[in-house]
């Protein structure tokens, strides 16, 4: 704990951390608010699954462009070129949407408008704590991302449920416009310089550790698709709406305690040995998913297996940082996140048809085996493409920013 504290009174890491809350809010809350109204301008589970998979999945889609941009550009310009476009999708998705058409066309533009939040608070980190703090920094950033996570859900149900969906949209459009804005504005993200690219470097797809992580991410992705749809889907099917946001939020404790642990107590592990031993518990502990009933014991099971699921992120970042090309901080993880997310958005729509045509539990046990993939892909890779990240020590990826530091400066 007083790692934690020391940590936190770093300059500049708890103004980091506050720029970034608002705008995480509104991806907290997106899904569901989007999901609920939908489903109460359609009367659809299926249509709502839809909305929500195009909104994720656009998003996803354009996240490697919009990383190039930050590469090229800085954060400043693309925060505020995308900001206040997305605000006004989702203003108009609460207020204008009236039929199926309407509803599916304005989430898909707040897809397409979605702001590079997370992938731009990444790389400041190094900026703000120095080389040898970078797995805390990550671990810290991965809890607190995953503690707003929490309440987004929550928040959304209750202000779609008490007072309207229209509200809930509405202030997923609030949120996202304070929070931009205030990262626009933060003096690292506005004094951040792309780092630079080296002559004769692969490109992102031609890297063969790059390729083996998009192919993870096509499995994780699927698997949080189906999860995600079918937790709302099992809730609504089961008259018990109001459990959805409580059980998705769960998954936020449980990646807090894990992704902490990581940063506290794991701090001489391999991170590619991390990210396959926390894949591997991941995928074991989501194989009840599909068997129990939505309620408390579907809760611990996403609380335990997202306790494993906190380390594989701190992990992750990590392995990318050491296994990128140089020159890509931000489109690097932005082109991987579309891929999974994409892969989300294609489980998303599949899991709302397959919860309403068959059950929702099948989308539930349809996730968990998509979940079994991951570690199968780590393993292969492990000894091949990923062995620089097998082999290096937990400060590899710090030493590697440095590395290419040096190198364009």
């Amino acid at each position: 704990m007083s790692d934690y504290l020391a940590f936190l009174r770093i300059p500049g890491v708890v103004r980091l951390l506050f720029a970034s809350t608002f705008g995480r809010l509104a991806y907290a809350m997106s899904s569901l608010a989007i999901y609920f109204q939908v489903e109460s301008i359609t009367q659809s589970v299926a249509v709502a699954g839809l909305a929500v998979g195009l909104s994720a999945g656009l998003g996803a889609m354009t996240a490697g462009p919009r990383g190039l941009i930050v590469d090229r550009f800085g954060q400043t310009r693309p925060l505020f070129a995308f900001v206040p476009a997305f605000a006004l999708s989702s203003l108009l998705l609460a207020v204008v949407a009236k039929d199926a058409a309407t509803a599916i066309g304005l989430s898909a533009l707040m897809g397409l408008t979605a702001p590079p939040i997370n992938i731009s608070i990444r790389p400041l980190w190094i900026d703000i704590v120095g080389l040898a703090r970078v797995r805390m920094a990550y671990s810290v950033d991965t809890a607190f991302h995953n503690m707003v996570m929490l309440l987004g859900p929550v928040i959304a149900t209750l202000v779609a449920l008490r007072i309207s969906p229209a509200v809930a949209v509405g202030a997923v459009g609030v949120s996202m416009l304070a929070g931009g804005l205030l990262l626009a504005v933060n003096a690292h993200s506005r004094a951040w310089v792309p780092e630079p690219k080296l002559p004769g470097e692969k490109g992102m797809l031609r890297s063969p550790a790059m390729r083996l992580l998009a192919v993870e991410g096509v499995c994780l992705g699927l698997a949080f698709g189906f999860i995600t749809i079918g937790i709302p889907s099992l809730a609504t099917v089961s008259g018990q709406d109001g459990l959805a946001g409580p059980t998705m939020a769960a998954m936020g404790v449980g990646a807090i305690i894990g992704s902490l642990w990581a940063g506290a107590k794991a701090k001489d592990i391999a991170p590619a040995h991390g990210l396959r031993a926390a894949s591997i518990l991941l995928a074991l502990a989501l194989l009840p998913l599909g068997l129990v009933p939505i309620g408390p014991w579907m809760m611990l099971v996403v609380l335990v297996a997202w306790m494993f699921l906190g380390p594989a992120e701190v992990f992750y970042l990590e392995v990318v940082d050491i296994v990128r090309p140089r020159g890509t901080a931000v489109a690097a993880l932005g082109s991987l996140w579309m891929i999974e997310g994409a892969a989300m958005a294609v489980g998303n729509a599949v899991g709302g048809w397959v919860a309403e045509g068959i059950s929702p539990h099948l989308t539930l046990a349809l996730g968990s085996l998509a979940a079994c993939l991951s570690p199968v892909v780590f393993s292969i890779g492990i000894r091949g493409v990923l062995k620089p990240a097998a082999d290096a020590p937990a400060s590899a990826a710090a030493d590697r920013v440095a590395e290419d530091s040096a190198a364009g400066g």
